[in-house]
């Protein structure tokens, strides 16, 4: 019976699924503020939106194919040492790492994107579509570049002309001095965001699963705002914990950039055919920038007006015709 409901009710099911293993899972931290008992929770709650894709999409297809699970098991080793020194380098740059034996709790954490990124050859073929473009890209290489780049053209271009207009910085970072070190530093966060805060953990779920869904039913406009509000809404618990924009003012200006932010998102993805990497890449590309660069109100006007150029230029609000390949194909009668 749940089943037959979650596979006739698949929106639904991953909103729903989403927000109650997230929170359920952030509560303890939020009724203790102990991040050393309950951080490894707090992990696995932002992981929920990839995870909750997975799940779904297996039930969705219960039988499984008789496929070699060579690539599966080497995707999966691979990415969990590759993860594991992300998470690794990330703690040793911010935090420093007090014992070697941290590194086992990283390998267990690391389990959490190996796992996802194996899940592209899932021996299950609701799985493999869904999450596919991961690490096989569709469209012109262009659209990457683009995803990687615009954040900071944008940011870079608005800092000098706050600086030209005798105006002054929203939110000044401190960096280091220290060009090798910067680089470094840079480095990091932007793999860390890629992989544990935005990237995979997030993108795989809401552009990965929710969008597609969303756009065979409503416009691109309209499905970016109703993922925005779910995205957001998500973060309430992030933000009460203080790990995301925690004072109301940053709060504010998260809300306004996402909303424009949530337009490039989908129109990066129908531009590469339905790709997930590029919102990856978005994504962590912007949270590094909130790291590193000034904070203005010139990179806010910016970066609304490429909202709207992205709107205008692809007519989002014209809903996508039933063969595009950034629509769910094997929709049910009510998603």
């Amino acid at each position: 019976m749940l089943r037959a409901t979650i596979r006739q009710h698949q929106l639904g099911a991953f909103f729903v699924l989403t927000y109650l293993s997230t929170w359920l899972l952030l509560l303890p931290f939020l009724l203790t503020g102990n991040e050393e008992a309950f951080g490894i929770l707090v992990i696995i709650g932002i992981f929920c939106p990839a995870l909750v894709n997975i799940i779904i999409s297996r039930i969705i297809s219960p039988i499984p194919d008789e496929i070699n699970p060579e690539n599966r098991r080497n995707t999966f080793l691979v990415a969990w040492v590759i993860s594991t020194v992300i998470f690794t380098f990330n703690v040793k740059t911010n935090n420093g790492i007090e014992s070697p034996a941290a590194v086992v709790i990283f390998a267990i954490i690391g389990l959490l994107p190996a796992f996802i990124l194996a899940s592209v050859f899932s021996k299950y073929a609701t799985v493999r579509e869904s999450l596919s473009s991961i690490l096989k890209p569709r469209g012109h290489a262009g659209w990457y570049i683009f995803a990687l780049l615009i954040v900071p053209v944008i940011r870079i271009v608005s800092g000098h002309i706050t600086h030209l207009l005798g105006l002054e910085a929203i939110y000044e970072p401190s960096i280091s001095s220290n060009v090798f070190q910067l680089i470094e530093m840079i480095a990091v966060t932007f793999f860390y965001g890629l992989v544990f805060t935005g990237g995979l953990n997030e993108e795989t779920g809401w552009t990965g699963f929710a969008l597609p869904r969303l756009q065979t039913r409503f416009s691109p406009f309209i499905s970016s705002i109703v993922l925005w509000f779910f995205w957001i809404g998500w973060h309430i618990p992030m933000q009460i914990a203080g790990y995301w924009n925690a004072d109301i003012e940053s709060f504010v200006r998260a809300l306004i950039g996402t909303f424009f932010a949530r337009f490039v998102f989908t129109w990066l993805y129908n531009k590469t055919r339905g790709g997930i990497l590029p919102a990856m890449l978005f994504h962590a590309s912007a949270n590094t920038c909130f790291a590193y660069l000034p904070v203005t109100h010139v990179h806010m006007v910016l970066e609304a007006i490429l909202a709207i150029m992205v709107i205008l230029g692809s007519r989002m609000w014209v809903k996508l015709t039933d063969d595009s390949p950034a629509i769910y194909k094997k929709m049910t009668k009510s998603a």
